[in-house]
This record gives C-alpha cells, sequence and structure tokens, in this order.
C-alpha cells in the first residue's frame, strides 16, 4: 500500500480510538505464538521484523491462559520515515503499517485488522522538515516498534483491568463411565402381563 492510503487509514483510526477491544468480540484470547512477515518492497533502516516479533511476544502472549488458544499474525506492509519536503508543504509522519491476523490453532481467522502506527505527524512546517534531516532512522524503528506493541495489546484486551464482554463457553461434560468403559443404558422393564381366568 502507498504511504498516502496509509495515512488515510491511520487518520480512521484515530477517529475510531474507542472502538471496542477485540475480545469483545472473539471472547477472551490466550495468544500462544507471533510470527511476523515482511513484504518484499518494505525498505526499513533496520530489520524490523525479527525486532516487532519479540516486542510484541512480550506484551501479549500469555496474558490470558484461560482465553481460547490463538496466534497473531502481523504482516509489515509499509515503513515510511517522515519526509522533508512533505513535512514543508503538505505534512508527513513516520509510519509503520501492516495487517494483523488472529486465528485460532487450527489457522482459522477470528479477526483480521490493519494496525498503523504513526509518530511525529503534528510538527510539520520548517520545523518538521528539520526534524526529519536530523532525525535518526534506527532510533525511529525501535520507537515505532515500541509504540505498536503497547497499541496492539490496548486493541486486542482493552484498557487495564478489562473484562471482555464475550463469555468463555463452558467445556461439555464428558459422559458418565464405569470402570468397564461406558455405562450401557437399562434394558426397559417389561410390564406384567395379567390374563383373566374363565367362570363356569
Amino acid at each position: 500500500m502507498g504511504s498516502f492510503k496509509y495515512c488515510a487509514i491511520a487518520a480512521m483510526v484515530l477517529l475510531a480510538g474507542c472502538a471496542k477491544p477485540i475480545v469483545d468480540e472473539t471472547g477472551p484470547l490466550n495468544i500462544q505464538r507471533v510470527t511476523v512477515t515482511t513484504a518484499p518492497t518494505v525498505q526499513s533502516e533496520t530489520e524490523i521484523g525479527p525486532r516487532l516479533q519479540a516486542a510484541v511476544s512480550e506484551t501479549i502472549v500469555g496474558k490470558d491462559p484461560s482465553g481460547k488458544p490463538s496466534t497473531v499474525n502481523i504482516e509489515i506492509q509499509n515503513v515510511t520515515y517522515k519526509n522533508a519536503v512533505l513535512s514543508a508543504l503538505v505534512g508527513s509522519a513516520n509510519s509503520l503499517g501492516t495487517e494483523v491476523t488472529i486465528a485460532d490453532l487450527a489457522g482459522n481467522p477470528l479477526k483480521t485488522l490493519v494496525v498503523v502506527q504513526m509518530q511525529d505527524a503534528a510538527i510539520n512546517g520548517i520545523v518538521g522538515a528539520a526534524i526529519s534531516l536530523m532525525q535518526e532512522k534506527a532510533l525511529v524503528d525501535q520507537r515505532l516498534i515500541e509504540g505498536y506493541s503497547v497499541d496492539l495489546e490496548r486493541k486486542i484486551y482493552g484498557p487495564p483491568g478489562h473484562v471482555p464482554a464475550v463469555k468463555p463457553q463452558p467445556a461439555a461434560r464428558p459422559a458418565k463411565t464405569s470402570a468397564m468403559g461406558s455405562t450401557p443404558a437399562a434394558p426397559p422393564v417389561a410390564e406384567p402381563q395379567v390374563q383373566a381366568v374363565p367362570t363356569s
């Protein structure tokens, strides 16, 4: 996706800041694994994929052991850095754009969403252009990773102490068994037959 499209998506994400957490749709989640893939078109200053995987795993894995076992895959689709010319003219930002898929352990998707982390978008004009020229991109990558991890945790679980609106389904009770295996059903009891005795 182009940077313009991600800017538009990010604007919608900001407007949807009060969106309900994902666990309110899926029920409690026990995220057990995070994987990160990077689109071949992504050009970042550092190898951002492994670092993002480590940071997000530390933030969201094992938060609710009683929840539904699940996995998270993050596809990094776009990394952009604040541009001096654009900052002076229309505005620019540092951004990390991704698509996130939450699935059960069988690979069935539970939720797919676009997550964009944007920073330094508010400072533009001459000052913004100067910032873009002086910033160290390796540090920008680290700040994007840190902000993304916190943001994704909140999108999935909600604020600290949030209780999911959807409760986990109770496990089905197993059939009663005897020491020899399943208890067979008792045979029906036959009704006694009464025969009339003729009188002379």
